[in-house]
């Protein structure tokens, strides 16, 4: 990805490129290699999962705050030996297609609607292996529920609705993936070095899709379907060994499977023993973990402060943590993984002790 040069409108010089992992270009951790996978609107077959597992070991797999896939740990022969086998595990919408190329930036939909699937797979597609994309861009295909709409995406389309830019609606209709695309291609025509659309202006992205530019049809497809589903919570996103075997076993029955930006997986069409072989494994019903989440902590990042998800989950055992306001613990003032919206942010010092910052919220790794 080329080096930016100048945060637009800012005149600041960023000396780094895009650090976001994704398949082959990885994070270099305290406890190893981290590759990221970014699922097409949040899909993810068996045969995947279970590559993912095995490539995990020990470790759980992880969920990000955009519905991706981390597997921390990897040496760097095992992270290239689990991206060449995940390019050959094929599919509608794989997490790497049969030339290896992963997509660069997130693409999230409504997770229960069929209907945002489509639309999610051909943006992906027209953007895998790009590198002029920055990896922070999230773009995200609502299915007019307003559940991803809520997450004020770089570029969100609404099905039978509008596009919205940065969390700014827009006049501007048409075909949700012709839509989006055209949006990406204009931020990137004006983006200098920003990664976000709300660095260079909603107004100045919205100027590259005028006069009178067509998109296609805007019209909703009908009748617009939501299955039955299940909703499951892994604790702090983490996927253990045992409840990604059921997972894909519940998808080599039946079962879609739709990752989330919740850090929360979405079964549609479930069968009907799939809460009770995933008790204890999951959380299926009502939990103190749903408002709870923090970044990995030491020893496994090596600027993290504090044991932050040990010491999260003893506050939870004693009932200091856990309550109707997201709280997201993190070990450092970088605050990976703060979700959207608002959210008190316990904060690892320097001492050992936490202190809490009650912020509007901010997507960040």
């Amino acid at each position: 990805m080329p080096a930016p040069r100048r945060r637009d409108g800012a005149g600041a010089v960023r000396d780094r490129a895009d650090a976001c992992p994704g398949a082959w270009r990885r994070h270099a951790a305290a406890d190893g290699a981290l590759a990221r996978f970014r699922p097409v609107g949040g899909a993810v077959a068996a045969a995947e999962l279970r590559l993912l597992a095995g490539a995990a070991g020990n470790a759980p797999l992880e969920l990000t705050s955009r519905g991706s896939w981390q597997v921390r740990g990897l040496s760097d022969q095992g992270a290239d030996d689990l991206a060449v086998a995940l390019s050959g595990v094929g599919g509608e919408a794989p997490l790497l297609d049969a030339q290896g190329r992963d997509v660069p930036c997130s693409v999230v939909a409504s997770p229960r609607t069929p209907a945002a699937d489509a639309p999610a797979r051909v943006i992906a597609d027209a953007l895998r292996g790009r590198t002029d994309v920055p990896g922070r861009l999230l773009v995200a295909v609502d299915d007019g529920s307003g559940d991803v709409l809520g997450l004020d995406a770089d570029v969100t389309v609404v099905l039978g609705g509008t596009l919205h830019l940065a969390g700014t609606p827009t006049d501007v209709t048409g075909d949700p993936a012709a839509l989006a695309l055209a949006a990406v291609e204009a931020f990137l025509a004006v983006r200098g070095d920003a990664w976000r659309v709300a660095e260079v202006g909603a107004d100045r992205v919205l100027e590259g899709l005028r006069p009178g530019e067509r998109f296609g049809s805007s019209e909703r497809p009908e009748p617009l379907t939501r299955p039955e589903a299940l909703e499951v919570l892994p604790r702090l996103g983490e996927v253990g060994a045992k409840a990604a075997g059921v997972l894909a076993d519940l998808a080599d029955e039946g079962a879609v499977l739709r990752a989330t930006p919740w850090r929360t997986v979405v079964l549609r069409d479930a069968p009907a023993d799939a809460v009770a072989r995933l008790d204890g494994l999951v959380e299926t019903g009502r939990s103190r973990w749903s408002t709870l989440s923090a970044c990995v902590g030491a020893p496994r990042c090596a600027r993290s402060h504090t044991d932050v998800r040990g010491d999260l989950a003893r506050a939870v055992a004693t009932g200091r943590a856990g309550g109707l306001l997201p709280a997201h613990w993190v070990g450092c003032s970088r605050a990976c993984g703060t979700p959207a919206g608002p959210v008190a942010v316990v904060e690892g010092t320097p001492s050992g002790t936490y202190r809490t910052v009650v912020r509007a919220g901010r997507v960040s790794r």
